[in-house]
């Protein structure tokens, strides 16, 4: 094997690894989901995505997936019409968890229905065939509901960061007039349970990379470039 070859799979082995690290520092978090979020012709037009991870009160979930939640009754609607009823609520929302998300979506439990709904989501683990209203957090589009951002506003949930939004004609026909209670680890969509003691809603997000591990990831890729053949050939002598 020449110098050439060894250097380029030594550079493949490198960023192998960098990728390996990607993952295991973005996948251990505390309570992996599975859901998926699929568009359909509501507020907002979306991508169908994926979402790793679901976010909730400190007392309950891991610390690595705790933020603080505090709402409050409003009379403001997005993207609908009032329906009458009191079931319209102001969200806020304040990180914790010494990682910063991505990708924020308010999901209701199976039972429940959202008026500022986007699209649904569904658990692809937990409850595959049931399809619940979710919402995108952010302040663009028709369904503009995040109206508050502590830090810059770039829609990352940043580290200590608050967050505000709106949550419309939300109604869970389980407990009348009942707020958004977002204590469910685990469990998001069909697979939690409409009305019991562990919440009716639910915020899954998706974590945003580490920047040293972009680095690292960056680096790994420029030396794999790099190595290219007939680098440190010899000039022919004078």
């Amino acid at each position: 094997m020449n110098t050439t070859t060894l250097r380029n799979r030594l550079s493949i082995l490198a960023l192998a690894a960098a990728a390996t690290m990607f993952g295991a520092i973005n996948t251990a978090n505390a309570v992996p989901i599975n859901g998926q979020y699929l568009e359909d012709p509501r507020c907002d037009t979306l991508p169908n995505q994926a979402l790793r991870d679901e976010l909730g009160q400190l007392a309950i979930f891991p610390l690595n997936e705790s933020i603080e939640v505090n709402t409050q009754a409003t009379t403001v609607t997005v993207c609908v019409a009032n329906d009458g009823l009191a079931n319209d609520w102001n969200v806020q929302i304040r990180n914790l968890s010494g990682q910063a998300w991505q990708d924020l979506f308010f999901v209701v439990d199976a039972g429940a229905t959202l008026g500022n709904a986007d699209g649904t989501i569904r658990d692809v683990a937990g409850a595959p065939t049931i399809f619940t209203d979710a919402m995108r957090i952010d302040s663009v589009g028709a369904n503009n509901n995040l109206f508050f951002e502590s830090g810059p506003v770039n829609g990352i949930f940043d580290i200590g960061e608050t967050w505000r939004f709106n949550v419309s004609n939300f109604n869970n026909n389980a407990a009348l007039n009942q707020p958004p209670i977002i204590n469910s680890p685990g469990k998001f969509a069909g697979s939690s349970p409409l009305g019991s003691t562990n919440g009716n809603s639910s915020i899954l997000a998706n974590p945003v990379p580490e920047p040293a591990t972009v680095s690292i990831l960056l680096g790994a890729t420029a030396a794999l470039l790099m190595r290219r053949p007939g680098r440190g050939h010899r000039g022919a002598s004078a």
